[in-house]
């Protein structure tokens, strides 16, 4: 009974503290612009707190069991009461910082708690007598975490609310303190075993590592925040992308930590050198596979990465003297590899070159492994990591060839190219993998090769407008700052651009903000909150609103809530249309654009536009309106058809309750 309460208490530790990591990653998503930087910043704080946990659990070991367990009880009931908190954080920090500020303040100190779980029943388990350390634990501990975060982005994310999600959260948060107690009183009603521990108490001064644990540790949680970073850059940053990954990493813990003779080094070498060159692969060419053919893929390379990491740390795993030790030491790599993705290489790289990082380093490390362990050297593996090499350098000359300029921040990576090939001449803003904009080298027609040429959505809805009245426009999203090039002198346009650097580059590689002879103002910050500043303000309505605010291939979920909608037709005139980018390789937006036209009562019409994808790209946008003039302008040839949705496909996003899994497209 007693050894079932044991593995029942880490089995809830476990899920709870990886249920709330997406939970919540997902509420702070809106507050950031619905970058994929809030999750890196995240798994940093995960990780440093998972650090603090087991030195809590490293030091806390020192004393005699029932001192212990009375300590780490009394913290859990206070850390309980005071867990998810309504008070919100507004410092002045950067984002990262903000990100993580706004946890510590949730799930700060119950989080620390939670992670020590694992680590302190397998330290009470061998001081109330046992000698063997219970390693398979570790396992269940992280089968209990897979199961968070898979059944979060398709049950709890589907079917329930945020205050839902919080509310159950808690439910079993009261669970873990009802184990606690009840494991507390079974070791406590057996004292007698208790004082007969053969295990000698941990001296606070650290024993020295061996630094291949800190090392392979860092090393799979660099390949893992990559990843998902990679992943995000053309799928919108949502709980599947992150737990996918995640669950990945933590079914590798749990599979070789199960079982030492799990991880058979020779398969998983061979595993990983493919999975090295077919990391090169999508580095550079990902965006050309759908949403699931990323996913799928991404998810085998890091598989064997973190197999080779967490199945040599496995092999390394010490005695029983030396638990807390061992795991501390495997946090600490971890954070230090979050650290190192998360703060350090957007300084470093102007491109998620970690990704790269990691696949080299795994390979280096493989080959010292091998080194050591057969006291020879391998010159196939020598010569595939050389090779591995010298294919990234022709292809990292090859596709960086064009750069004139390129910056990275929390909100993503910019490149300026200047493509000048017989066939084409054009400067592009490329956000992530995706072109925002374009301008001709050679003075040609400015629009005749973007989004927002004559022939696309926005530019026939806009000209229609302007033939009715004067436009006072909006626009979410600034990209190279085309769209101010359709307005006249009489017209204003308002752009409102989230990341800096989108301003920074528009202005200084592109011309369209410099010579628009319309009235032309860039707010810089979420166009949502800029929006909603105005409303209060009772600022001038627009008859016309764009929404183009993609992140790369992604438009921030925040931007399509019924909410925000709300927001949109508050700051529009009577008349006023709402005009919305919808092309997207990787989700169907459609089903939330109707349920909005439907709940909001607004006809819905949409144009696609096909082009030469050499010299120009191809484009959807939807219109929605009440003005019935606007609709009886334009031509029925012009409109593609739309797919309606029967109510039931519908799919309804508001600001607490919002999934991308039935958008996917296959």
């Amino acid at each position: 009974m007693l050894r079932i309460i044991f593995i029942l208490t880490i089995f809830v530790s476990a899920f709870l503290l990886f249920q709330i990591q997406p939970m919540l990653s997902k509420e702070l998503l809106p507050r950031f612009g619905g970058g994929a930087s809030v999750w890196s910043a995240s798994l940093f704080f995960y990780q440093t707190v998972l650090l603090l946990g087991y030195f809590y659990a490293h030091f806390l070991s020192r004393y005699p069991l029932k001192k212990q367990m009375l300590i780490h009880i009394s913290l859990v009931v206070l850390a309980s009461l005071i867990s998810l908190n309504k008070v919100h954080v507004n410092l002045n920090l950067a984002p990262n910082w903000s990100v993580m500020a706004n946890l510590l303040n949730q799930i700060g100190l119950v989080f620390m708690l939670l992670s020590a779980t694992s680590v302190l029943m397998q330290r009470w388990y061998i001081e109330h007598g046992k000698n063997t350390v219970p390693y398979h634990w570790y396992s269940v501990s992280n089968l209990g975490s897979l199961l968070a975060l898979i059944s979060y982005p398709i049950v709890f994310e589907v079917f329930f609310s945020l205050p839902q999600q919080k509310h159950y959260w808690q439910i079993g948060l009261l669970t873990y303190c009802m184990l606690l107690i009840c494991l507390a009183y079974k070791l406590l009603s057996k004292s007698s075993k208790v004082s007969n521990s053969s295990l000698p108490h941990v001296q606070t001064i650290l024993k020295k590592p061996n630094v291949l644990w800190i090392i392979l540790s860092a090393t799979s949680s660099i390949m893992l925040i990559a990843t998902t970073q990679m992943i995000s850059t053309n799928i919108p940053p949502m709980p599947l992308v992150w737990v996918v990954p995640l669950a990945i990493y933590l079914g590798s813990f749990s599979y070789t930590f199960a079982n030492k003779n799990n991880y058979n080094r020779s398969v998983w070498v061979y595993a990983f050198i493919f999975s090295a060159f077919t990391g090169l692969i999508m580095y550079f060419l990902g965006s050309q596979f759908n949403a699931i053919a990323q996913i799928v893929i991404y998810s085998f390379i890091l598989l064997s990465g973190c197999m080779i990491c967490h199945g040599e740390l496995r092999q390394l795993a010490p005695q029983s003297t030396l638990l807390t030790h061992f795991y501390l030491y495997i946090a600490l790599g971890g954070a230090l590899g979050s650290l190192f993705t998360t703060l350090f290489a957007p300084l470093l790289f102007e491109q998620i070159t970690e990704y790269i990082v990691a696949l080299a380093v795994l390979l280096i490390l493989i080959s010292y492994i091998h080194l050591t362990q057969f006291k020879k050297i391998n010159t196939l593996l020598i010569g595939t990591t050389a090779l591995w090499c010298g294919c990234y350098l022709v292809l990292y000359s090859s596709f960086n060839q064009y750069n004139v300029a390129s910056q990275r921040n929390f909100y993503g990576y910019l490149t300026v190219k200047d493509i000048n090939t017989p066939e084409l001449a054009q400067r592009r803003l490329i956000d992530g993998t995706t072109i925002h904009g374009s301008q001709p080298l050679h003075g040609q027609d400015a629009l005749a090769s973007s989004y927002y040429n004559q022939h696309t959505g926005v530019a026939k809805s806009l000209a229609i407008l302007k033939s009715q009245e004067k436009l006072n426009m909006g626009v979410v999203g600034l990209g190279a700052g085309v769209l101010a090039s359709l307005a006249d002198k009489h017209d204003s346009v308002h752009f409102y651009e989230l990341n800096p650097a989108v301003y920074t580059m528009a202005n200084t590689y592109f011309d369209y903000l410099k010579n628009s002879p319309a009235k032309v103002n860039v707010t810089i910050g979420d166009g949502r909150v800029a929006l909603a500043n105005e409303f209060k303000s009772n600022a001038p309505l627009m008859n016309a609103l764009v929404i183009d605010a993609f992140s790369s291939d992604v438009i921030p979920t925040h931007l399509l809530t019924q909410e925000a909608f709300e927001l949109y037709w508050q700051r529009l005139s009577e008349n006023g249309i709402l005009i919305i980018h919808i092309s997207n390789n990787h989700i169907d937006l459609l089903p939330v654009i109707q349920a909005h036209s439907t709940y909001f009562d607004k006809a819905l019409i949409k144009f696609k536009h096909s082009a030469n994808k050499l010299t120009a790209l191809d484009s959807e946008w939807v219109v929605l309106t009440s003005n019935q003039r606007f609709l009886d302008t334009v031509e029925i040839s012009e409109l593609s058809p739309i797919k309606f949705y029967p109510d039931s496909q519908l799919v309804h996003w508001t600001d607490q309750k919002n999934s991308s899994l039935p958008l996917i497209k296959f």
